[in-house]
C-alpha cells in the first residue's frame, strides 16, 4: 500500500512522484493529476473544436482515459502538462476527423476496463474552470468559430499561442517542432484571421490585434 499524497499538487517534483505511483499500481493518485489539468484541457478541448460542439466533456474524459493507460510510455522528457496537452490535441483532431465522416484508427480501452476510471472523472469539475475567461459575447463566438475552423496546423498553433498563452518555445515543445515552424505557422494563422475577420472589424474592435506576443 503506498502512502497517501501531499494536497495540493504545486511541485513539479511532485508531480513526477504522482506519476510514478500511478505506475506502481496506486490509480487512486491518478485524481491528483486530473484535478489539476482538468479545467486546462477541458479550454483547450473546447477551443480546438469551437463553441458549437457538444460533446467536449465526453472528450476531454477520453483525453484523461488514454492518457492514464498510456502513462508507461511516458517517459517523462517533458512534463506530464505538455504530454497530456499533446493527446488532447490529437484527440481533438480525431473528433474533427469523425465530424468529416472520417474513421480514426485509434483503439480504445475496453468498457469494463475503463469503468472505475470514468467513475473517479465523473466528479463535479474544478470550480476554476474558465473562471478567467471573459463573459462569452457574439464576438468571441465569432472568433472562436473562425480559429475553429482554420486548417488543422494553423488552428492548433494559433490556439496554443493567442488563446492559450504559450510562448513560441513552450508551442515547439507541445507539437515536436522547430520554433522557426510555430512562427511561421502563427504568422500564417494571424494572417489567414484578419482576412477573414475583416468584414466583422467594427464587431470585434480589434481585439484580434492585442492577442499574443513574440515571447
Amino acid at each position: 500500500m503506498t502512502e497517501a499524497l501531499p494536497y495540493p499538487l504545486t511541485l513539479e517534483d511532485t508531480e513526477r512522484d504522482v506519476v510514478r505511483r500511478v505506475r506502481d499500481g496506486d490509480s487512486d493518485a491518478y485524481r491528483l493529476l486530473v484535478e489539476r489539468y482538468q479545467a486546462r484541457i477541458h479550454r483547450l478541448v473546447g477551443r480546438l473544436l469551437g463553441p458549437d460542439h457538444g460533446d467536449v466533456d465526453d472528450v476531454v474524459q477520453e483525453v484523461f482515459v488514454k492518457a492514464f493507460f498510456s502513462l508507461r510510455k511516458f517517459r517523462e522528457d517533458a512534463t506530464f502538462g505538455t504530454w497530456i496537452t499533446r493527446i488532447a490535441i490529437n484527440r481533438a483532431r480525431d473528433e474533427l476527423k469523425k465530424q468529416s465522416g472520417k474513421v480514426s484508427l485509434d483503439a480504445e480501452p475496453g468498457e469494463e476496463a475503463v469503468q472505475g476510471l470514468r467513475d473517479l472523472l465523473s466528479a463535479e469539475p474544478p470550480q476554476d474552470a474558465g473562471e478567467d475567461e471573459p463573459a462569452e459575447s457574439a464576438a468571441s463566438r465569432l472568433v472562436a468559430r473562425t480559429v475553429a475552423s482554420l486548417p488543422d496546423r494553423l488552428r492548433v498553433v494559433v490556439t496554443l499561442k493567442d488563446m492559450e498563452g504559450n510562448s513560441y518555445q513552450e508551442v515547439a515543445g507541445i507539437l515536436k517542432c522547430s520554433v522557426g515552424t510555430v512562427k511561421s505557422r502563427h504568422a500564417r494563422a494571424r494572417e489567414r484571421l484578419r482576412q477573414m475577420l475583416a468584414p466583422h472589424v467594427s464587431e470585434l474592435g480589434g481585439g484580434l490585434h492585442h492577442q499574443g506576443g513574440d515571447s
